[in-house]
C-alpha cells in the first residue's frame, strides 16, 4: 500500500500534542498495525496473516520497542544454556498457549517439577518447553516460531520502535474522507506510521505514558475508557513491587551431582544474600548419550517479590538498568563471593551428611541477575493484572484493597478494554486482563492470550483455531 498523502500525515504530526520540531521521518504505511512484541502481539500478528489469513503480509507491520521479542517472556542464552528470565512455564489446562504449544507447533515439553506434581498455587501440572536433550529451550521457543513464520510470509518488523501517542489522521481529500478513519502512530524520535487498524500489545506503564490527548483514551476524561487506561491502577497503587529472579551459574550442578538433589524449594530469609530458590528450576546442561548432568549449570538461588519477600531487595544495586533492561549478566565479587557463601552455608549439613565438605566446592562462575520492577519508566516492567488484589490475597500478601475503579463484571470490564473508543483501536496484555479467582488455573501468557483472541473474534471475525480446545474457546469468548 501507498501512503495516501504524506504532508497530511506530517501536518498532523507538527500539530499533535507528542510532537517536536524537526522529528518527522518518513512514514510508514500499515493497514494493520501490531504494536508490542510481547506473547499476545506476536500471536495476534501470526493469527491475522498465517493460522487464519485475513490480513495481506505486506499490510501488517510488528512495531517492537526493544531489540528483540518476547517482552516478558524473556528467554536467554548464557553459557549454552536457555534461562527464562520471565515467563518460563504453563500448564495443559491453559489451553491458550499450551494447545498451540503442543498441538500446533509439537514443540518437546516436559514437567516443570521433575516428578509432575501439580503446582501448589495453580493446582495443575506445570511444563517447559524443551530442546532434542531435555534441556530448556526457552518459553520464548513458541514466540520465535510464530515470529520466523511472519517474517517468512513478509511481515515487516520494525525494532526499537516505542509509541508515544496516536491520533486521528485527517483526511486528504474529499474521497480520502469517505474512506475508512486512519490513525497517526507516533514513535520516539519522530518515527511516524498509519493504520486502518491497531492492536497495542503494551503493559500498563506504557499505555499510561502515552500523550493523554492519544485517542485510545476517548476525548471524554470522565469517561470509563480513560479512567481504566489510565487512572486504575491496581491493588490502589500498591503494586510497585519487585520481581527479581537470581540463578548461580557453576561449571558443576553439586547439589546434582554431589548431593543427588534434583527439585524441591529451599528459603533462608536473611538481610544479606537472602535465599527463595528452587533445585528444579535452572538449565543443566546434560551429556546427550548418558543423560548425565556435565556443566554448566544454572541454580535458581532466588525468586520472589519484594511484597512477599522484602529483603531480596539486597540483590537491586547488583543489577546494571533494570527500567531498560532486566538482564544483568555479572562476575562481580561483591556479589558472587557472599551468594556462594550463603548457599555452602545453607547447604553445609547435606553435604556432611554425604561425608564431604562445603568449603571443598568451587566457587559459581557469574550471576544471571534478574529485576522486574514497577517503575513508571520502565520498558519492561513487573507485571499487575487489572484485579489484583485476588493474586495479592492468594499467595500470601496484605493489605492491597479491591479496586472500587473496576466495572461490575468482567463482561462488562473486558468490552471496555478491548475496544477503547469507537475507532479501530483495541488493546490486548496481561496487565489489562481480568484474572478472577485464582482457584481457576490462569495467568502468565494466558491473560494476554485470552484477551487477544476475544478482539480477533469480536473485531477482525476469526474464528475458533483448529488446534484449540472448543470448550475453552467458548468459554473465552463469552467472558
Amino acid at each position: 500500500m501507498v501512503l495516501a498523502s504524506t504532508v497530511v500525515l506530517a501536518a498532523a504530526a507538527m500539530n499533535s500534542p507528542a510532537a517536536a520540531a524537526g522529528t518527522v521521518a518518513s512514514p510508514i504505511d500499515c493497514a494493520t498495525a501490531v504494536i508490542g512484541g510481547g506473547w499476545a502481539g506476536v500471536y495476534a500478528a501470526w493469527r491475522l496473516v498465517i493460522d487464519e489469513p485475513t490480513v495481506q503480509p505486506a499490510d501488517l507491520c510488528l512495531f517492537e520497542a526493544r531489540a528483540a521479542v518476547g517482552g516478558r517472556t524473556y528467554s536467554t542464552e548464557i553459557d549454552g544454556m536457555v534461562l527464562d528470565m520471565g515467563a518460563y512455564r504453563f500448564g495443559k489446562q491453559q489451553h491458550l498457549p499450551g494447545d498451540l504449544i503442543i498441538n500446533h507447533f509439537q514443540l518437546p515439553i516436559q514437567c516443570y517439577q521433575p516428578d509432575c506434581a501439580p503446582d501448589p498455587d495453580f493446582n495443575e501440572t506445570l511444563y517447559r518447553i524443551v530442546d532434542a536433550h531435555n534441556n530448556s529451550a526457552g518459553y520464548a521457543t513458541a514466540i520465535r516460531h510464530m515470529l520466523a513464520e511472519l517474517t517468512a510470509a513478509g511481515v515487516r518488523v520494525h525494532y526499537g520502535h516505542e509509541l508515544t501517542g496516536i491520533y486521528d489522521l485527517p483526511a486528504a481529500s474529499a474521497g480520502a474522507a469517505a474512506a475508512a478513519p486512519r490513525s497517526a502512530l507516533h514513535f520516539a524520535g519522530g518515527q511516524l506510521a498509519s493504520a486502518s487498524a491497531v492492536l497495542l500489545n503494551l503493559p500498563r506503564n506504557a499505555i499510561k505514558r502515552l500523550d493523554p490527548a492519544s485517542v485510545v483514551f476517548g476525548s471524554d476524561r470522565a469517561a470509563p475508557p480513560f479512567q481504566l487506561l489510565r487512572n486504575c491502577t491496581p491493588c490502589g497503587g500498591k503494586d510497585a513491587s519487585l520481581a527479581v529472579k537470581v540463578y548461580a551459574i557453576y561449571d558443576d550442578p553439586w547439589w546434582i551431582t554431589k548431593l543427588g538433589i534434583v527439585e524441591g524449594h529451599f528459603t533462608h530469609v536473611s538481610d544479606t544474600t537472602p535465599l527463595v530458590g528452587r533445585y528444579h528450576d535452572g538449565p543443566v546442561t546434560r551429556d546427550p548419550t548418558t543423560g548425565d548432568p556435565i556443566g554448566p549449570a544454572a541454580l535458581e538461588a532466588v525468586y520472589s517479590y519484594t511484597f512477599m519477600t522484602p529483603q531480596i531487595a539486597y540483590y537491586v544495586p547488583f543489577a546494571t538498568s533494570p527500567g531498560s533492561e532486566p538482564l544483568t549478566v555479572t562476575t562481580d565479587d561483591a556479589l558472587l563471593t557472599p551468594l556462594h557463601a550463603a548457599l555452602m552455608d545453607y547447604h553445609a549439613a547435606a553435604f556432611a551428611a554425604k561425608g564431604l565438605n562445603a568449603s571443598d566446592v568451587p566457587p559459581m562462575a557469574k550471576v544471571a541477575l534478574g529485576v522486574w520492577t514497577s517503575d513508571q519508566f520502565a520498558t519492561l516492567t513487573n507485571p499487575a493484572s487489572s484485579n489484583m488484589h485476588w493474586m495479592i490475597a492468594r499467595i500470601g500478601g496484605s493489605g492491597c484493597p479491591k479496586e472500587t475503579c473496576l466495572p461490575p463484571t468482567p463482561s462488562a470490564y473486558n468490552a471496555i478494554i478491548s475496544s477503547p473508543t469507537s475507532r479501530n483501536i483495541h488493546l490486548a496484555n496481561n496487565d489489562y486482563a481480568w484474572t478472577g479467582d485464582h482457584d481457576v488455573p490462569c495467568c502468565w501468557a494466558e491473560q494476554s492470550l485470552k484477551s487477544v483472541e476475544r478482539t480477533l473474534h469480536k473485531a477482525w471475525g476469526l474464528a475458533k483455531p483448529a488446534w484449540l480446545d472448543a470448550d475453552y474457546y467458548a468459554s473465552l469468548i463469552q467472558f
